[in-house]
């Protein structure tokens, strides 16, 4: 992909993630939170703690996510050209879940948060709370280097392999 298009508008069908996009991701999950912390409250069914675990391994698949994305910019930037378009493919799709599963986890984690808010005096409902921001950060880390991996796919003008056969002679 060529940075001098536009990076929002999708090339054959597959592109860079929107803001709109990841936006929408966010108000889903808050829906789909909301609907589900409603719905075991109106049951009358506990509510359940998020897991440490989840917190980790999101954290864990952004930081990795990150040193992918480091990687592949210099190696862009060092061959002067395009990736091979499977590997290019492979890292524009795998930045955009991550991308997209954090953006629905961290909006269904704020809503998660904000129900149990109020009763932070209590024991329970702070455990949410406290694992339910954790969540939240582990979802903007995963959400944002899963775009810093999407970006890491583009060429910058100039530099593409289509750039080179138009380029003056001589």
């Amino acid at each position: 992909m060529n940075a001098q298009q536009d990076p929002d508008q999708p090339q054959n069908g597959l592109g860079l993630t929107s803001g709109r996009q990841a936006l929408t991701s966010v108000l889903v999950g808050a829906v789909v939170g909301w609907f589900i912390v409603g719905t075991l409250q109106a049951v009358g069914k506990p509510v359940p703690v998020t897991p440490w675990s989840l917190a980790l391994v999101m954290g864990a698949l952004g930081a990795a996510a990150w040193v992918y994305s480091r990687v592949l910019r210099r190696q862009v930037a060092e061959s002067r050209a395009a990736l091979p378009h499977e590997s290019g493919v492979r890292a524009l799709v795998l930045g955009k879940t991550l991308l997209m599963t954090g953006a629905i986890l961290g909006g269904g984690h704020l809503v998660y948060v904000l129900a149990f808010l109020g009763s932070w005096s209590v024991p329970t409902p702070r455990e949410r709370v406290i694992h339910g921001a954790a969540a939240i950060v582990a979802s903007v880390i995963c959400g944002l280097s899963g775009r810093a991996l999407e970006r890491a796919c583009l060429v910058p003008p100039g530099e593409g392999p289509e750039d080179e056969e138009t380029e003056p002679q001589g």
